[in-house]
């Protein structure tokens, strides 16, 4: 718990320099898993970066945006919409419930 609270009290650029450090003293083997995990991270950015964030901080990439794109065009396709009156209308009521 207390190394959650401290890295979530740290910049990033004092966890880059943390963790440089740490590199520096891990032994071959871990350095070569780090390296491989660090590529494999990298490779899969590149072929599906990164393009936002849900409200909980879960990463958007690319092909979720695409598929989530495609789903809104496939509700609008099958008539799943509503239109710009009807959304006024229940705004109004929205706001005549908090009244």
């Amino acid at each position: 718990m207390e190394l959650q609270l401290k890295q979530m009290l740290m910049s990033a650029t004092e966890i880059r320099a943390e963790v440089h450090q740490m590199i520096d003293e891990v032994d071959d083997n871990l350095l070569e898993a780090i390296h491989a995990m660090l590529g494999t991270y990298k490779k899969r950015q590149e072929e599906d970066p990164i393009v936002g964030y849900e409200i909980d901080g879960t990463p958007i990439t690319v092909s979720t945006l695409e598929q989530q794109a495609d789903e809104a065009v496939a509700q609008v396709e099958r008539g799943e919409y509503i239109t710009l009156e009807e959304l006024a209308k229940e705004s109004e009521e929205w706001l005549t419930r908090t009244k």
